[in-house]
This record gives structure tokens, sequence and C-alpha cells, in this order.
């Protein structure tokens, strides 16, 4: 496959696509094969005609139409990946004649592409960076919460209480006769852990070794056989042991046992280091988005329609997935919830609008600072990928080949690399400042398009999305 591409008007492109006569060839064969399986010729089974009995019944004509149908989307497909294009919506496809056997085929298409955002000359990008601080408290509630997972039970002659274990026979009755499932003899329960049914968790308690006690309890809605769903029963308890929870003491050989440290005072401080490393994580994760949406509010761009429904497009598949996981259908969600796709797109949209806004302003960062990615890093990047998800050079090889797998990871990767050049630039400042920022900002825009304009595109590009889905 070649590819020319042609910068048109209005931000769109023209690419000329001449596909290999090979390719053409194969489009032939296949189109053969379907079309076979469906006509019927006299004197054959369905599917059954050969080749060439089907071809002279059904004429060079269609079979050449069937070829260029079945095949079209998949070239136009190769080809915006070939030639770096992200073309949006429907490509207008022209060709003067119908693909022929044994000679390539050219068709050109055009298609609307993302816009270029223009980025201000001054550009200076500052955004909050959260300071974040382990709480004074956290690292001894970490130590007790471990401590606590390294308690033992010893019995003891004491009365029961919520968080004792205690030992004890039941037995339920219904009109003097034994609940099948209900008789239990060397029971560990733990009292008031809610495992038991509230009436009998509340009798353990202040009960004591030795102890019996009958209470009546009303059997739940949901109780099995349901003909016991709502009974009274009468519950005979009796505990045999109480067993209440002793804790490690706190102390070095504590800290030695449960995480091989020399000291307490050391597995303290690992617990702080560990959460400050994991909040400092945090602060650089929402100083990135801050910048990247700082960078965003600086850019003069009209976001297209087609674009911001593309994107709800992808939301509601990723939500569907995940729901399927859970057995559920978006629709039945939908159903549940009370909600529409159409008022589930609308509340989408403006969240949608704001992500390619950003995306074409760090495309506009990226051009303006000549970020790029070439095809070593891109395999360095890949092999490195590969490795830490335990995959082989195999799984390398089979990205760089593949020309539309190769230029989304090739993009992914620009897009970061962009974004960590923006960082690096980026100033880090207080709440107070960023919101002084955005009032200036918002001032010098007072004479911008009304506010209503981004909802007409909001509307637009939610009742795409609901048709297109």
């Amino acid at each position: 496959m070649q590819t020319a591409v042609e910068t048109l008007e209005d931000d769109k492109v023209r690419i000329r696509v001449e596909i290999d006569a090979d390719d053409v060839d194969h489009a032939f064969e296949r189109a053969l094969s379907d079309l076979a399986k469906d006509v019927r010729v006299p004197g054959f089974r369905k599917g059954k005609a050969p080749v060439a009995v089907v071809r002279q019944r059904l004429g060079e004509e269609a079979v050449r139409d069937e070829a260029l149908r079945s095949h079209l989307n998949g070239w136009w497909r190769r080809a915006l990946a070939a030639a770096g294009v992200d073309g949006i919506g429907q490509p207008e496809i022209d060709w003067d004649d119908l693909p022929v056997e044994g000679a390539p085929f050219t068709f050109t298409g055009t298609v609307q592409v993302p816009p270029t955002a223009v980025l201000p000359a001054d550009l200076e990008l500052a955004a909050v960076k959260p300071e974040l601080t382990v709480p004074d408290d956290y690292v001894d509630q970490e130590v007790e919460r471990i401590r606590a997972a390294g308690a033992t039970f010893e019995v003891a002659a004491v009365a029961v209480e919520s968080g004792h274990q205690v030992l004890v026979d039941m037995h339920g009755t219904i009109d003097g006769n034994a609940i099948k499932d209900a008789q239990a003899t060397d029971l560990l329960v733990e009292a008031g852990a809610g495992r038991l049914l509230d009436e009998l968790d509340e009798v353990l308690i202040g009960m004591q070794a030795g102890e019996s006690r009958e209470v009546t309890v009303t059997l739940p809605a949901e109780q099995k056989p349901k003909k016991l769903a709502g009974r009274e029963a009468v519950f005979a308890v009796s505990v045999k042991e109480v067993r209440v929870r002793v804790l490690p003491e706190l102390d070095d050989e504590f800290a030695k046992q449960v995480a091989g440290f020399d000291t307490l005072q050391e597995l303290k401080d690992d617990i702080r280091q560990g959460r400050e490393q994991n909040l400092e994580r945090e602060a650089d994760g929402q100083f990135r988005r801050n910048v990247l949406q700082d960078l965003g509010a600086q850019v003069a761009v009209d976001v297209p329609t087609a674009m911001i429904g593309r994107r709800i497009d992808d939301r509601l598949q990723s939500m569907a997935r995940s729901l399927g996981q859970q057995g559920i259908e978006l629709q039945q969600y939908l159903r549940m919830m009370g909600r529409d796709l159409n008022t589930l797109a609308m509340e989408l949209a403006p969240e949608c609008e704001r992500e390619v806004r950003e995306e074409l302003a760090l495309d506009a960062y990226i051009e303006r600072h000549g970020i790029a990615v070439s095809d070593d890093d891109l395999r360095a990047f890949i092999a490195e990928q590969a490795e830490a998800e335990g995959e082989g050079d195999e799984v390398v090889e089979r990205i760089m080949g593949d020309a539309a797998m190769r230029e989304d990871v090739r993009r992914d990767l620009t897009l970061k690399n962009g974004l960590d050049h923006a960082i690096a630039q980026a100033q880090a400042i207080t709440p107070d400042e960023a919101e002084a920022r955005a009032n200036a900002r918002s001032g010098s825009a007072a004479d911008a398009a009304p506010a209503e304009q981004n909802g007409e595109k909001a509307d637009d590009a939610s009742a795409d999305s609901e048709q297109e889905s």
C-alpha cells in the first residue's frame, strides 16, 4: 500500500491510496468465497458450487463490486495508519473504476482531521501541586492494625464481650421440633461480629462458660427452606469457652517478627516513608492533571462535535465492558438507574469536550517543541513494557510490524513525552494563585463567544453519539 496526503482547507485532508495488486487479488479470492456461500446454482447444493461457476453466474461486475465493498473499509483504516492521519467521522471515498484482478487499485478519501490548537506566544504553565502530609496518628494506627492482625485468643474466665471468641452449642426448634440446619456443636463464633441473628448475638453478651440460655427469634424472610421464613424459633445456647483477644507487646521483638526490622522505631519509620512515597505519587499525579488542564485552558481551538462524540462513544464502550464483566448490560444498568443513553451522553459531553481540548493543546505543544518518538525509542519502549509483563521479543516484533498498532503506541508515547516536557517547564503554585490566574483568564475572555455555543456543541455531540451507538 502506498499513500499520499494532500492538506485541504477547513481541517480536511485528501489521501490518495494505491492498493498493491497482491492485495487486490486476495480481495477477489475472499469476495468469491463469500459470494459462493450464498448463491444458488442449479445442480448444486447452496454454497457448494465451484468458484468458477459462481463467477460465471454472477458476472464479473458483481465480483468486482463485492471485492471493493468488502475490503474498502479495511483498506481505508490501513491507509489512515500508514499515512499517520487521525480521521474524524466518515470519509468521502472516490474511485475512477472498480478493482481489476492482477492490477493495483487506486482510490482517494477526503476526511476531517483534528484542528490545530493555537498556543499563546508567551505560554506560561502553572498549576497547583497538593502538599500532602502524613497525619500524626497514621503511623500509630498502622502499627495497631498490624498488631491486631497478629493477635491470638486465649481461654479466660470472663463474661462475653463484643470481640470475644465464644465456643458454643446451639440448637434451634420450632414448636418443639428441631430445625435441620440450626443444630451446632462446638461452634466458634465472634461475639458482636454480626454473623449471627441479632437476637443470638445479643444473648451471648454477658454469658460465661458453663452458662445456658434460651432466646426466641424471628427467622428472616430469606430463610431456607421458604416455609420457615418469618416463623418464630427457640434457640438453646450453651457457652463452653470464652476466648479473649491478646495483642502482642509493642517492642523490638514485635518488629522483628512481623516485618524483620531490628527495632520498633525502624518499623514506624518504614511505615511513614512508605506513606510519604505514596502521597508524593498522588501529588505528582494531581500536578500532572492540573498542568494539562492549565494547558488546555490557554489554547484557542474550536473542538469539533465529531471528536466529542467519538470520545463519548469511547466512554460508553468502556462502561459497557466494565458492566459486562459483572454480567450487566449497559441498557439494563441505565433502566435500573432511571436514565437513558442520551441523558448519559449529555452528562459525559462537558468532560469529554475538555479532554479533547486538552489533547489538542498537547498536540500543539508537542509540535512547538519538536517532540517526536523515533523507531528506536519506540522499540525500546515496547520491549520494556513487554518485559515488565513477562512477554517475549515476539510481542515487540508483532507490534512493530503492524502499522496500526505501532502508530497507536507511538501516539501514546509521544503524548506522554510531551506532557513530561510540559510538567518540567510548569511552575507549582498555591490554590490562591491558581484562582487568581483563572479569574484573570476569565476576565480576558469576557468578549468571547456566548456560553450557550458550547451547550449546543455538547447537544450535537451527544446526539451523534446516541445515533452511532
